[in-house]
């Protein structure tokens, strides 16, 4: 019998058992907002039906996912998408949702609420309407995000910002930060803007100015750093990206791939269960990815400084195996700076 049993054991049996405890669901790409930096090459996707959600439900059920994560393009377009929420919680599964908030109701957050979702995180640009209906090419879109915000918050969901920072509006973030201190509510910064998912590399060009890199590495709001490297070098066996051993996500055709960057197709729920297609030979194979297999990264003196991610190096590099040219630049700044990067869930030291 196991005593005390917490996150870190269930993520560490998943990780030995390559159970997928964590899925995203992308229910749609649909979207009311036409934000600069989107990743979607479009937004025509209007997703599965809702029996489909129902069967796959079933699958990542008997798969043993926990933790699912419901996003879209937004998914609140969706007139069923509460039905998909309650179809999940009925199955027991730890719900977070991804969402822009503007289409969050009052009726909407009374369902949330009386479903015991775990989290909400509402994507927010800027602290004022200029800056955020700016990125999101939508007037008014920033008075509707605030406002469900605020709703969600004074009806006790859980709730969190999540703001990807880029040219636009890397001079707002101290501003940022106060304001979603004042809404008492956590902020999550992301650094990077990836291209398009079909490889248009436009939306790179709104990336973070290099000169302004330096001080979101030094700001703990927005990096995790440590002074001293988890540098494997001397574990060639270690695995690039922990997500391909306990996630896994499905796009709104069906379509699984380890996660929503890494676009490896494994195959389609509509056709082989979720299972299977975790356990297929597509997926093996990138399992079987070690860090001995990235030679350009093993011989790099920037590698303990760097955050390579696997699905942005093929997307963006073309080699799965190679190197990130995006993770690249940052890990040049942090090595001018002396700081290490403190994600350790890449090439982790789990065999």
């Amino acid at each position: 019998m196991i005593n005390n049993l917490d996150i870190r054991d269930m993520t560490n049996y998943a990780k030995q058992h390559t159970i997928p405890v964590s899925v995203l669901i992308e229910v749609c790409y649909e979207c009311n907002q036409s934000c600069q930096h989107c990743f979607l090459e479009n937004h025509n996707n209007r997703g599965l039906h809702f029996n489909d959600y129902v069967n796959i439900l079933d699958q990542l059920s008997k798969s043993g996912t926990f933790y699912l994560i419901l996003t879209g393009g937004e998914p609140f377009t969706r007139k069923d998408f509460i039905d998909i929420i309650r179809e999940a919680r009925r199955k027991r599964f730890s719900v977070t949702i991804f969402s822009n908030g503007t289409l969050i109701t009052d009726d909407i957050i009374v369902q949330l609420k009386s479903l015991f979702i775990d989290s909400i995180h509402i994507s927010l640009y800027g602290s004022t309407p200029e800056i955020h209906d700016k990125i999101t090419r939508l007037k008014g879109s920033w008075v509707k995000t605030v406002s469900s915000i605020k709703k969600l918050i004074s009806n006790g969901i859980n709730t969190r910002i999540k703001c990807p920072l880029m040219d636009l509006n890397i001079k707002d973030v101290n501003n940022l930060k106060r304001f979603a201190k004042d809404l008492g509510v956590i902020i999550e910064f992301t650094t990077i803007i990836t291209s398009k998912n079909n490889g248009n590399k436009s939306t790179c060009s709104l990336r973070i100015p290099k000169n302004e890199i330096k001080n979101c590495i030094l700001d703990p709001a927005i990096s995790e750093n440590s002074n001293k490297s988890f540098y494997l070098q001397n574990n060639l066996n270690a695995i690039p990206c922990e997500t391909i051993l306990n996630g896994g996500a499905i796009d709104p055709d069906g379509y699984v791939y380890p996660c929503n960057q890494w676009r490896t197709i494994g195959g389609n729920v509509l056709q082989t269960s979720f299972n299977e297609i975790w356990q297929s030979d597509i997926f093996k194979n990138l399992r079987d990815i070690r860090l001995g297999n990235l030679t350009v990264c093993c011989d790099c003196e920037l590698f303990k400084y760097c955050t390579r991610c696997p699905g942005l190096a093929e997307l963006e590099d073309g080699d799965v195996k190679g190197c990130s040219s995006a993770a690249k630049d940052i890990a040049k700044v942090r090595k001018e700076l002396g700081v290490y990067p403190n994600q350790r869930h890449i090439f982790s030291n789990f065999n």
